[in-house]
């Protein structure tokens, strides 16, 4: 099973600098080595079926099966509005794709889990 979370609340809103690339490398520098989730806050938004996730892998391009295909070898990956634009195009009809259409900021993160 794969799991999907949405950042929901950043700990550091209220501390925007007004540069959205900088805002985000302050972000994403302050959840390493901490574990997304744990500084800001991620609310799980869908989960895919493993069966399901390799059909995605398996109809995607070269990038899509990099870019989330590594999942297998690192059990997490985050997706950033910029990595969804170039999944989007090359991604069957799901409900990822969906929830990629609608990532516009902020990031996702996606979980391999053992127990399912």
């Amino acid at each position: 099973m794969v799991e999907v979370y949405k950042l929901t609340k950043r700990h550091l809103d209220g501390a925007k600098s007004g540069d959205a690339k900088l805002d985000q490398i302050k972000i994403f520098s302050t959840c390493i080595g901490h574990g997304v989730g744990t500084i800001d806050f991620s609310e799980k938004i869908l989960e895919i079926a493993n069966d399901e996730f390799q059909q995605i892998l398996q109809d995607g391009d070269e990038y899509l099966r990099f870019k989330i295909g590594n999942l297998n070898k690192y059990f997490e990956i985050e997706i950033f509005p910029e990595h969804a634009v170039k999944l989007i195009p090359h991604m069957m009809e799901c409900p990822f794709r969906e929830v990629l259409r609608g990532l516009s900021q902020g990031y996702l993160v996606l979980r391999k889990d053992f127990k399912n």
